[in-house]
Protein backbone atom coordinates (compact mmCIF):
# COMPACT_ATOMS: atom_id res chain seq x y z
CA UNK A 1 0.00 0.00 0.00
CA UNK A 2 2.88 2.39 0.70
CA UNK A 3 4.10 2.56 -2.90
CA UNK A 4 0.94 2.86 -4.98
CA UNK A 5 1.24 4.79 -8.23
CA UNK A 6 -0.62 8.10 -8.02
CA UNK A 7 -3.16 7.01 -10.66
CA UNK A 8 -4.03 3.92 -8.59
CA UNK A 9 -4.22 6.02 -5.44
CA UNK A 10 -6.60 8.50 -7.07
CA UNK A 11 -8.81 5.65 -8.30
CA UNK A 12 -8.82 4.13 -4.84
CA UNK A 13 -9.77 7.45 -3.23
CA UNK A 14 -12.64 7.82 -5.73
CA UNK A 15 -13.86 4.30 -4.85
CA UNK A 16 -13.67 5.11 -1.13
CA UNK A 17 -15.67 8.31 -1.60
CA UNK A 18 -18.28 6.52 -3.71
CA UNK A 19 -18.59 3.80 -1.06
CA UNK A 20 -19.00 6.38 1.71
CA UNK A 21 -21.67 8.29 -0.21
CA UNK A 22 -23.70 5.18 -1.11
CA UNK A 23 -25.79 3.63 1.64
CA UNK A 24 -26.98 0.09 2.14
CA UNK A 25 -30.48 1.34 1.30
CA UNK A 26 -29.26 2.92 -1.95
CA UNK A 27 -27.75 -0.37 -3.04
CA UNK A 28 -30.78 -2.44 -2.02
CA UNK A 29 -33.12 -0.14 -3.96
CA UNK A 30 -30.80 -0.17 -6.97
CA UNK A 31 -30.84 -3.98 -7.07
CA UNK A 32 -34.61 -4.09 -6.47
CA UNK A 33 -34.98 -1.82 -9.52
CA UNK A 34 -32.70 -4.06 -11.57
CA UNK A 35 -34.91 -7.00 -10.58
CA UNK A 36 -38.02 -5.10 -11.68
CA UNK A 37 -39.55 -5.15 -8.20
CA UNK A 38 -39.65 -1.33 -8.00
CA UNK A 39 -39.13 1.49 -10.47
CA UNK A 40 -38.97 5.28 -10.61
CA UNK A 41 -42.73 5.80 -10.82
CA UNK A 42 -44.73 7.70 -8.22
CA UNK A 43 -47.56 5.18 -8.25
CA UNK A 44 -49.07 4.24 -4.91
CA UNK A 45 -47.98 0.62 -5.33
CA UNK A 46 -44.37 1.54 -6.13
CA UNK A 47 -44.12 4.10 -3.31
CA UNK A 48 -45.57 1.54 -0.91
CA UNK A 49 -42.94 -1.01 -1.95
CA UNK A 50 -40.15 1.57 -1.58
CA UNK A 51 -41.38 2.51 1.89
CA UNK A 52 -41.46 -1.16 2.88
CA UNK A 53 -37.92 -1.66 1.53
CA UNK A 54 -36.75 1.36 3.56
CA UNK A 55 -38.26 -0.03 6.78
CA UNK A 56 -36.88 -3.54 6.29
CA UNK A 57 -33.45 -2.26 5.28
CA UNK A 58 -33.23 0.07 8.28
CA UNK A 59 -34.13 -2.76 10.66
CA UNK A 60 -31.63 -5.07 8.96
CA UNK A 61 -28.92 -2.41 9.13
CA UNK A 62 -29.59 -1.93 12.84
CA UNK A 63 -29.30 -5.68 13.28
CA UNK A 64 -26.01 -5.81 11.34
CA UNK A 65 -24.60 -2.97 13.48
CA UNK A 66 -25.70 -4.60 16.73
CA UNK A 67 -24.18 -7.93 15.67
CA UNK A 68 -20.91 -6.24 14.67
CA UNK A 69 -20.80 -4.55 18.07
CA UNK A 70 -21.36 -7.85 19.87
CA UNK A 71 -18.70 -9.51 17.72
CA UNK A 72 -16.31 -6.58 18.22
CA UNK A 73 -16.01 -6.12 14.46
CA UNK A 74 -16.83 -2.43 13.95
CA UNK A 75 -14.25 -1.32 11.41
CA UNK A 76 -13.40 2.23 10.46
CA UNK A 77 -13.41 2.88 6.73
CA UNK A 78 -9.90 3.45 5.41
CA UNK A 79 -7.73 2.12 2.62
CA UNK A 80 -6.68 -0.97 4.56
CA UNK A 81 -10.25 -2.00 5.50
CA UNK A 82 -12.00 -0.88 2.32
CA UNK A 83 -12.10 -4.25 0.52
CA UNK A 84 -13.38 -6.04 3.62
CA UNK A 85 -16.06 -3.42 4.27
CA UNK A 86 -17.13 -3.42 0.62
CA UNK A 87 -17.48 -7.22 0.70
CA UNK A 88 -19.47 -7.01 3.95
CA UNK A 89 -21.75 -4.38 2.38
CA UNK A 90 -22.29 -6.56 -0.70
CA UNK A 91 -23.17 -9.48 1.59
CA UNK A 92 -25.57 -7.28 3.57
CA UNK A 93 -27.27 -6.08 0.38
CA UNK A 94 -27.78 -9.69 -0.66
CA UNK A 95 -29.07 -10.66 2.79
CA UNK A 96 -31.63 -7.83 2.72
CA UNK A 97 -32.73 -8.79 -0.80
CA UNK A 98 -33.14 -12.42 0.28
CA UNK A 99 -35.17 -11.28 3.30
CA UNK A 100 -37.41 -9.16 1.06
CA UNK A 101 -37.83 -12.04 -1.39
CA UNK A 102 -38.80 -14.47 1.38
CA UNK A 103 -41.48 -12.07 2.63
CA UNK A 104 -42.84 -11.57 -0.88
CA UNK A 105 -43.00 -15.34 -1.42
CA UNK A 106 -44.64 -15.84 1.99
CA UNK A 107 -47.32 -13.30 1.07
CA UNK A 108 -48.46 -15.22 -2.02
CA UNK A 109 -52.05 -16.34 -1.55
CA UNK A 110 -52.66 -20.09 -1.69
CA UNK A 111 -53.86 -21.65 -4.92
CA UNK A 112 -57.58 -22.43 -4.87
CA UNK A 113 -57.84 -24.21 -8.22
Amino acid sequence: MDHLPSSDLIGYVIELEKFESTTLLDQVIEKAKLAGFVNNSNSVENLSKLNWIRKVTQLAENSFNLQATVDGELLELNMSTFKQLRQERDNQVNEVLELLARHVIDAIPPYKG
